[in-house]
Protein backbone atom coordinates (compact mmCIF):
# COMPACT_ATOMS: atom_id res chain seq x y z
CA UNK A 1 0.00 0.00 0.00
CA UNK A 2 1.06 3.66 -0.93
CA UNK A 3 2.14 6.07 1.95
CA UNK A 4 -0.74 8.85 1.94
CA UNK A 5 0.47 12.19 1.57
CA UNK A 6 -0.74 12.81 5.26
CA UNK A 7 -1.48 10.50 7.78
CA UNK A 8 -2.76 11.13 11.28
CA UNK A 9 -1.66 8.44 13.79
CA UNK A 10 -3.74 8.43 16.88
CA UNK A 11 -3.95 12.70 17.38
CA UNK A 12 -5.37 13.82 20.17
CA UNK A 13 -5.63 17.21 22.04
CA UNK A 14 -6.57 17.93 25.73
CA UNK A 15 -7.33 21.90 27.12
CA UNK A 16 -7.29 20.64 30.89
CA UNK A 17 -9.95 18.15 31.22
CA UNK A 18 -11.43 18.44 28.50
CA UNK A 19 -10.31 15.83 25.03
CA UNK A 20 -11.78 18.33 21.95
CA UNK A 21 -9.54 15.76 19.83
CA UNK A 22 -9.91 12.48 20.61
CA UNK A 23 -7.39 9.50 19.13
CA UNK A 24 -7.92 10.11 15.74
CA UNK A 25 -5.90 8.64 12.93
CA UNK A 26 -6.70 9.60 9.07
CA UNK A 27 -5.22 9.15 6.11
CA UNK A 28 -5.31 11.38 3.21
CA UNK A 29 -4.58 10.43 -0.33
CA UNK A 30 -2.74 12.30 -2.94
CA UNK A 31 -4.76 13.99 -5.46
CA UNK A 32 -8.50 13.59 -3.52
CA UNK A 33 -10.66 16.14 -1.63
CA UNK A 34 -11.37 15.21 1.65
CA UNK A 35 -14.22 16.46 3.27
CA UNK A 36 -14.48 17.08 7.83
CA UNK A 37 -17.57 17.32 8.78
CA UNK A 38 -19.68 17.35 11.67
CA UNK A 39 -21.96 19.37 14.14
CA UNK A 40 -20.39 22.16 15.76
CA UNK A 41 -18.13 21.37 18.54
CA UNK A 42 -16.98 18.33 17.07
CA UNK A 43 -13.37 19.40 17.14
CA UNK A 44 -12.87 19.95 13.09
CA UNK A 45 -11.00 23.23 13.32
CA UNK A 46 -8.90 22.11 16.41
CA UNK A 47 -7.81 19.08 14.49
CA UNK A 48 -6.88 21.38 11.54
CA UNK A 49 -4.62 24.10 13.84
CA UNK A 50 -3.40 20.69 15.07
CA UNK A 51 -2.35 19.63 11.71
CA UNK A 52 -0.96 22.89 10.67
CA UNK A 53 0.96 23.00 13.88
CA UNK A 54 -1.43 25.71 15.64
CA UNK A 55 -1.66 23.72 18.87
CA UNK A 56 0.73 21.21 20.34
CA UNK A 57 -0.05 17.50 20.07
CA UNK A 58 -1.39 16.17 23.55
CA UNK A 59 -0.19 12.78 21.86
CA UNK A 60 -0.29 11.05 18.37
CA UNK A 61 1.34 11.91 15.46
CA UNK A 62 1.08 13.62 12.49
CA UNK A 63 3.40 13.08 8.94
CA UNK A 64 3.51 14.52 5.71
CA UNK A 65 5.09 12.39 2.89
CA UNK A 66 6.18 10.04 5.41
CA UNK A 67 7.88 12.56 7.73
CA UNK A 68 6.73 13.87 10.93
CA UNK A 69 5.35 17.47 11.04
CA UNK A 70 3.96 17.88 14.39
CA UNK A 71 6.24 19.84 16.67
CA UNK A 72 7.69 21.98 13.98
CA UNK A 73 6.46 26.38 13.43
CA UNK A 74 3.64 27.03 11.56
CA UNK A 75 5.98 28.42 8.95
CA UNK A 76 8.08 24.87 8.72
CA UNK A 77 4.84 23.14 7.94
CA UNK A 78 4.58 25.36 5.02
CA UNK A 79 7.81 25.11 3.56
CA UNK A 80 6.91 21.29 3.83
CA UNK A 81 4.34 21.82 1.03
CA UNK A 82 0.97 22.17 3.37
CA UNK A 83 -0.58 25.08 3.86
CA UNK A 84 -3.68 26.44 4.98
CA UNK A 85 -6.89 29.05 4.19
CA UNK A 86 -8.83 30.26 7.28
CA UNK A 87 -12.14 30.75 8.36
CA UNK A 88 -11.57 34.37 8.99
CA UNK A 89 -9.53 36.48 6.51
CA UNK A 90 -6.23 36.21 7.37
CA UNK A 91 -3.80 38.82 5.00
CA UNK A 92 -2.52 42.49 5.44
CA UNK A 93 -5.69 44.69 4.86
CA UNK A 94 -3.34 48.18 3.49
CA UNK A 95 -1.67 46.05 1.02
CA UNK A 96 -2.96 45.20 -2.49
CA UNK A 97 -4.27 41.52 -3.48
CA UNK A 98 -0.97 41.55 -5.16
CA UNK A 99 1.78 42.66 -2.68
CA UNK A 100 -0.53 40.12 -0.09
CA UNK A 101 0.04 37.24 -2.17
CA UNK A 102 3.42 38.53 -3.27
CA UNK A 103 4.85 38.62 0.42
CA UNK A 104 3.32 34.79 0.94
CA UNK A 105 5.42 33.59 -2.44
CA UNK A 106 8.24 35.46 -0.90
CA UNK A 107 8.04 34.15 2.69
CA UNK A 108 8.01 30.69 1.09
CA UNK A 109 11.73 30.79 -0.18
CA UNK A 110 13.49 32.66 2.29
CA UNK A 111 14.29 33.31 6.22
CA UNK A 112 11.38 34.98 7.77
CA UNK A 113 12.69 37.57 9.60
CA UNK A 114 11.41 41.56 9.56
CA UNK A 115 14.39 42.32 7.57
CA UNK A 116 14.47 39.17 4.90
CA UNK A 117 10.98 39.70 4.17
CA UNK A 118 10.77 42.96 3.82
CA UNK A 119 14.05 43.82 2.17
CA UNK A 120 14.67 44.69 -1.39
CA UNK A 121 10.94 43.64 -2.03
CA UNK A 122 10.44 45.59 -5.30
CA UNK A 123 13.35 43.68 -6.61
CA UNK A 124 11.61 40.12 -6.01
CA UNK A 125 10.35 39.88 -9.59
CA UNK A 126 9.94 35.89 -9.26
CA UNK A 127 7.89 36.33 -6.31
CA UNK A 128 5.04 38.80 -8.16
CA UNK A 129 5.59 36.95 -11.07
CA UNK A 130 4.00 33.45 -9.21
CA UNK A 131 1.79 35.95 -7.09
CA UNK A 132 0.23 37.31 -10.49
CA UNK A 133 0.07 33.30 -12.04
CA UNK A 134 -2.15 32.59 -8.91
CA UNK A 135 -4.10 35.89 -9.04
CA UNK A 136 -5.18 34.74 -12.76
CA UNK A 137 -5.73 31.61 -11.51
CA UNK A 138 -8.60 32.50 -9.29
CA UNK A 139 -9.55 35.37 -11.98
CA UNK A 140 -8.50 38.49 -9.46
CA UNK A 141 -5.97 39.87 -11.64
CA UNK A 142 -8.07 42.59 -12.29
CA UNK A 143 -8.31 43.40 -8.82
CA UNK A 144 -4.56 43.01 -8.57
CA UNK A 145 -3.69 46.31 -7.67
CA UNK A 146 -6.46 46.96 -5.36
CA UNK A 147 -6.23 47.06 -1.40
CA UNK A 148 -7.34 44.06 0.40
CA UNK A 149 -9.70 45.69 2.74
CA UNK A 150 -11.51 47.37 -0.24
CA UNK A 151 -12.38 44.07 -1.78
CA UNK A 152 -16.32 42.01 -1.55
CA UNK A 153 -16.46 39.31 1.05
CA UNK A 154 -15.84 36.40 -1.84
CA UNK A 155 -12.92 38.28 -2.94
CA UNK A 156 -11.10 38.62 0.00
CA UNK A 157 -11.91 34.72 0.65
CA UNK A 158 -10.68 34.22 -2.79
CA UNK A 159 -7.42 36.06 -1.77
CA UNK A 160 -6.73 34.40 1.21
CA UNK A 161 -6.78 30.76 -1.17
CA UNK A 162 -4.67 32.34 -3.76
CA UNK A 163 -2.27 33.86 -0.36
CA UNK A 164 -1.98 30.09 0.28
CA UNK A 165 -1.78 28.42 -3.07
CA UNK A 166 1.37 31.07 -3.63
CA UNK A 167 3.20 29.12 -1.13
CA UNK A 168 3.23 26.25 -3.79
CA UNK A 169 1.76 23.46 -1.24
CA UNK A 170 1.02 19.82 -2.04
CA UNK A 171 -1.63 19.82 0.46
CA UNK A 172 -4.39 23.03 0.49
CA UNK A 173 -6.32 22.88 4.06
CA UNK A 174 -9.39 24.84 3.95
CA UNK A 175 -11.18 26.21 6.80
CA UNK A 176 -14.66 27.19 5.77
CA UNK A 177 -13.91 28.52 2.51
CA UNK A 178 -17.95 29.48 1.68
CA UNK A 179 -18.54 30.70 5.01
CA UNK A 180 -20.05 34.16 4.74
CA UNK A 181 -20.82 33.90 1.11
CA UNK A 182 -24.08 34.58 -1.60
CA UNK A 183 -24.84 31.86 -3.09
CA UNK A 184 -23.69 33.31 -6.41
CA UNK A 185 -20.35 33.44 -4.60
CA UNK A 186 -20.83 29.85 -3.30
CA UNK A 187 -20.94 28.79 -6.33
CA UNK A 188 -18.16 30.15 -7.56
CA UNK A 189 -16.31 29.14 -4.54
CA UNK A 190 -17.58 25.49 -4.84
CA UNK A 191 -16.13 25.68 -8.99
CA UNK A 192 -12.69 27.12 -7.44
CA UNK A 193 -12.32 23.84 -5.15
CA UNK A 194 -12.94 21.64 -8.23
CA UNK A 195 -10.69 23.27 -10.42
CA UNK A 196 -7.91 23.26 -7.87
CA UNK A 197 -8.54 19.62 -7.01
CA UNK A 198 -7.27 18.94 -10.18
CA UNK A 199 -3.98 18.87 -9.06
CA UNK A 200 -3.83 19.57 -5.52
CA UNK A 201 -4.38 17.95 -2.42
CA UNK A 202 -7.64 19.68 -0.68
CA UNK A 203 -8.35 18.59 3.12
CA UNK A 204 -11.67 21.06 3.92
CA UNK A 205 -14.30 21.58 6.91
CA UNK A 206 -17.26 23.20 5.07
CA UNK A 207 -21.10 23.14 6.75
CA UNK A 208 -22.86 23.47 3.06
CA UNK A 209 -23.69 20.12 3.19
CA UNK A 210 -24.17 21.14 -1.43
CA UNK A 211 -20.67 22.22 -1.62
CA UNK A 212 -19.24 18.79 0.80
CA UNK A 213 -21.35 16.19 -1.38
CA UNK A 214 -20.23 17.52 -4.96
CA UNK A 215 -16.62 18.13 -3.97
CA UNK A 216 -15.04 15.80 -1.57
CA UNK A 217 -13.73 12.19 -2.94
CA UNK A 218 -14.09 11.15 0.89
CA UNK A 219 -15.86 12.45 3.92
CA UNK A 220 -14.50 12.06 7.72
CA UNK A 221 -17.06 12.54 9.78
CA UNK A 222 -16.21 13.71 13.67
CA UNK A 223 -18.69 13.61 17.08
CA UNK A 224 -17.10 14.74 20.07
CA UNK A 225 -13.74 15.17 18.86
CA UNK A 226 -13.99 11.23 17.93
CA UNK A 227 -13.82 10.20 14.47
CA UNK A 228 -16.94 8.56 13.60
CA UNK A 229 -16.62 7.76 9.75
CA UNK A 230 -14.64 7.66 6.74
CA UNK A 231 -15.79 6.92 3.57
CA UNK A 232 -17.29 7.85 0.16
CA UNK A 233 -20.53 10.92 0.30
CA UNK A 234 -22.54 8.13 -1.11
CA UNK A 235 -22.19 5.49 1.56
CA UNK A 236 -21.57 8.56 4.78
CA UNK A 237 -24.91 10.07 3.56
CA UNK A 238 -26.72 6.66 4.26
CA UNK A 239 -24.99 6.03 7.72
CA UNK A 240 -27.76 6.30 10.43
CA UNK A 241 -24.98 7.39 12.74
CA UNK A 242 -24.36 9.87 10.64
CA UNK A 243 -27.85 11.49 10.45
CA UNK A 244 -28.43 11.25 13.70
CA UNK A 245 -25.01 12.97 15.08
CA UNK A 246 -24.83 15.72 12.19
CA UNK A 247 -28.02 15.91 10.22
CA UNK A 248 -30.59 15.07 13.00
CA UNK A 249 -31.64 11.98 11.70
CA UNK A 250 -32.54 13.77 8.28
CA UNK A 251 -30.60 12.24 5.06
CA UNK A 252 -28.81 14.46 3.11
Amino acid sequence: MATPLLALDSVTKEFGKIRAVDEVSLEIPVDEVTAVIGPNGAGKTTLFNLITGRYELTSGQIKLRGDRINGLEPQEIVQRGLARSFQITNFFPDLTALENVRLAAQAQNMELTPGALLSHHDQKSESKDAARAVLDRLDLLDIAQEPANSLSHGQQRHLEICIALACNPDVLVMDEPTAGMSPEETVETRELVEDLAEDITIVIIEHDMDVVMRVADRLAVMENGSLLTVGPPETVREDERVQQAYLGGETV
